[in-house]
């Protein structure tokens, strides 16, 4: 009986691993042209500005303050493996006027799975957000929660990787960013939002299928030899 138990459990467990997946959309925004926000004024003129800061923080509160990238995301491969939330940062201070559309573009260097990446507001200090380091949970619970400033759906062909595909995508921003924006110009030097990834279900691989079929037989087995 006990050993049976043990088996239904070791077949568990590497289902369980099966799933461990990396589920994520990584960008190398390396503060380049093609990473920048576009703002369209009430006059129709339009302003393009450049991301001076970006960077993560893993759901433990882990983040590099020396990161240039971007990840967000569920990441078994990283270090430390875990959730990301993901943010980035423009400089308001050569800006002047009230703006009627916003439109965020970035470079997608890899999405491992297709899912919704939905950009949300930063309510924290932004001084805190760049300096990083640890348990700085709070930060990435803010970067993902609050209003939703804009959301993309990407699928793996959005990956800078295919040949012929620059990899840049624009996420156009909703009221709620364009009112945020429209109120920090000309009181703040800066203006940050956040985001995070919800990446649909990955199929099961054929082994995933072969192991839960083993677990289910052990379990026919024990209920005949009850029977029995």
């Amino acid at each position: 009986m006990k050993r049976s138990l043990a088996l239904i459990a070791a077949c568990l467990a590497l289902v369980g691993n099966a799933h461990a997946v990396d589920n994520y959309l990584f960008g190398d925004s390396t503060h380049d042209v093609g990473n920048k926000l576009t703002a369209t004024r009430t006059d129709n003129s339009t302003f393009e500005f450049s991301i001076i800061d970006s960077g993560s923080y893993e759901s433990l509160g882990f983040s590099n303050p020396d990161e240039t990238n971007y990840i967000v995301g569920p990441c078994s491969s990283c270090d430390p493996s875990g959730e990301y939330h993901n943010w980035f940062v423009v400089d308001l201070t050569s800006f002047t006027g009230t703006i009627k559309s916003l439109s965020l573009t970035l470079q997608s260097f890899a999405v491992e799975r297709s899912g919704t990446y939905t950009l949300w507001d930063y309510a924290g200090s932004i001084d805190a957000l760049r300096a990083g380091g640890d348990a700085t949970t709070g930060i990435y619970g803010d970067l993902g929660d609050g209003s939703v400033y804009g959301k993309r759906f990407y699928q793996p062909g959005d990956s800078l990787e295919l040949p012929t595909f620059d990899g840049y995508r624009s996420i156009t921003l909703s009221q709620d960013a364009i009112d945020d924006f429209n109120a920090a110009v000309g009181h703040q030097n800066e203006w940050a939002l956040g985001g995070a990834f919800d990446s649909t279900a990955p199929i099961p691989e054929p082994e995933t299928y072969a192991l839960m079929l083993a677990g289910l037989g052990v379990v026919g087995w024990m209920a005949r030899r009850r029977k029995a």
